[in-house]
């Protein structure tokens, strides 16, 4: 097998091992047996051997050689959850500057500070998503999201269109202040789809319009969505 990598260059890969999954007829039951790759009389058609249980211990070396194992890490208070395809973590309530798209609605207030509600970050398979707290204090798995009220989000998940984010390309907890300042350092460039975010009369343009220069979020505009526990089940199970 051939394939082009990102540099440039090609490299071939020999088939060496398969795995066959197998499962019951209700799909309550499922095996996996690894199998070596022998070839027979210059055949060049590949033959698996015999099969071995693939145990946990496989399981783990094989997603350490595919790249997609979690390393030893120190998490920080600010973490909230880590699995090797996820990362949470949440930030207090801050004044921070914010930059929108020169032709926007909101051009004139570009560059100004602004009052942000506590905010939670996840990352999963190279996707931000931001959500917003109520309260400025670590949220707890029975802790109510609400809508995070910026442009450039979609209000059903959270997810975050990148536009001009030049996000980090590891998934790591010292790759957290890389991920927050792609937001935060980005361009709003327009007002998210998928319903409402904010309980603002005139939406989050109108929002932003009259916190600019203010010192505290109005948190009675938010509006409050599932648990933290149930959004992060949720992002798991999404197809990416």
């Amino acid at each position: 097998m051939r394939f082009s990598i990102d540099v440039g260059s090609e490299l071939e890969l020999k088939l060496y091992q398969a795995v066959l999954l197998y499962k019951n007829d209700h799909g309550s039951r499922h095996m996996a047996t690894v199998h070596g790759v022998v070839q027979q009389n210059g055949d060049v058609r590949p033959v698996l051997g015999a099969g071995q249980l693939l145990s946990t211990a496989s399981l783990r070396e094989l997603a350490r050689q595919l790249g997609t194992g979690c390393p030893v890490e120190f998490l920080p208070e600010h973490v909230v959850a880590r699995t090797p395809d996820l990362l949470a973590w949440w930030t207090p309530a801050a004044v921070r500057p914010m930059f929108f798209r020169a032709g926007s609605e909101l051009e004139s207030i570009s560059g100004k500070r602004f009052p942000h509600p506590a905010l939670l970050f996840v990352v999963r398979n190279n996707v931000l998503y931001v959500r917003a707290l109520s309260a400025s204090r670590r949220p707890a798995p029975d802790s109510k999201l609400a809508a995070a009220p910026y442009w450039n989000i979609d209000s059903l998940n959270g997810t975050v269109c990148a536009g001009t984010m030049r996000t980090p390309k590891s998934l790591t907890v010292t790759s957290i202040a890389s991920w927050q300042q792609a937001f935060f350092q980005s361009e709003f460039t327009h007002p998210g789809g998928g319903g409402r975010l904010t309980k603002r009369r005139g939406g989050t343009t109108a929002l932003w319009k009259s916190l600019a220069g203010k010192k505290r979020f109005p948190l009675s505009t938010l509006i409050e969505l599932e648990t933290l526990d149930q959004y992060l089940k949720r992002l798991e199970t999404e197809r990416r």
